[in-house]
């Protein structure tokens, strides 16, 4: 009977650690917020996911969708608004489970009171930066009326899309910057095998401190900080991302001489693929987790 009873004993303390180990993988497969620094909180994740670069002239928006679900990054200037409603109508999007506005220039969010009225919304994110432009309040007047709750996210809060997941990577959205542009909201979003950065209009400065805080940016694809501006896009940034391919979000022959040759010279040692949608329009990427395609080809000419 005593080895009976021993035997159930040990057998029961297998099973108890077993039941740990596997309740413990779940918890990290499922787990909102990620801790370290050094690893890609989703390459166990695979869904398929597609990620929209609208063109909407020297403007950002971008819309990324992931098994049935949707977020929206920035939404373009006040002459766009409508152009990017249209837009996610004819993707079938009639729920946007996240929204983030980058921050408070009106190429970023021009058109979002728009979105906002025309879409409900889970989650909506935007820095603290405060900005008194007619377009930034008209924002913030949606957002009332619809009585959205604004949400400010802390550095590497993560959420799932689906099976991608996407992190936030700048560390401080309640900060007040000298630079409105380094308020911006910069995500990694990772589906399987393939990862995405965007980091909206952040400088040189920002990007250092990303660097310093050393969370993982390594991504396949890159949208370029700031439209492909001398003043972002540093070659230890560009470096430490290493993308394959990256994406300019600008207007044709625009005022500022995005994208600026310098940034490009640095793109061409890094042998990256560039997409614009200057000369290409809009570039949808997809990805099963394991093959990545796109809409078009990089652009030959640099």
């Amino acid at each position: 009977m005593r080895d009976k009873s021993k035997k159930r004993r040990i057998h029961l303390f297998f099973l108890l650690v077993f039941l740990s180990v596997a309740g413990l993988i779940s918890f990290f497969r499922q787990g909102q917020t990620e801790t370290d620094t050094g690893t890609d909180i989703a390459q166990y994740a695979s869904g398929n996911m597609r990620v929209h670069f609208i063109d909407v002239g020297q403007a950002d928006c971008i819309l990324v969708q992931a098994d049935g679900r949707n977020l929206l990054i920035d939404a373009g200037g006040n002459e766009s608004e409508q152009l990017v409603v249209e837009y996610l109508r004819d993707q079938g999007v009639i729920y946007l489970d996240y929204v983030i506005a980058s921050h408070a220039h009106v190429d970023h969010i021009g058109g979002m009171d728009a979105v906002i009225r025309n879409f409900p919304i889970g989650m909506f994110f935007l820095p603290k930066e405060k900005y008194d432009t007619e377009s930034f309040q008209d924002v913030l007047t949606a957002v009332r009326e619809k009585e959205i709750t604004i949400h400010r996210p802390e550095f590497k809060e993560a959420y799932r899309l689906g099976e991608a997941r996407f992190l936030f990577v700048t560390p401080d959205s309640e900060k007040q910057y000298e630079d409105v542009n380094d308020s911006s909201l910069g995500i990694r979003i990772s589906n399987g095998a393939h990862s995405f950065l965007i980091c909206g209009d952040i400088s040189k400065k920002m990007e250092k401190q990303i660097l310093k805080s050393r969370v993982y940016i390594r991504s396949d694809v890159m949208k370029l900080n700031h439209h492909g501006s001398s003043d972002a896009n540093s070659w230890k940034f560009l470096k430490q991302v290493d993308p394959s391919f990256v994406v300019l979000t600008c207007g044709k022959s625009n005022d500022y001489g995005h994208p600026h040759k310098s940034v490009m010279k640095r793109i061409k040692k890094l042998d990256a693929g560039v997409f614009r949608t200057d000369r290409q329009g809009t570039i949808v990427f997809e990805s099963d987790g394991e093959h990545l395609t796109s809409s078009k080809s990089p652009d030959e000419e640099r």
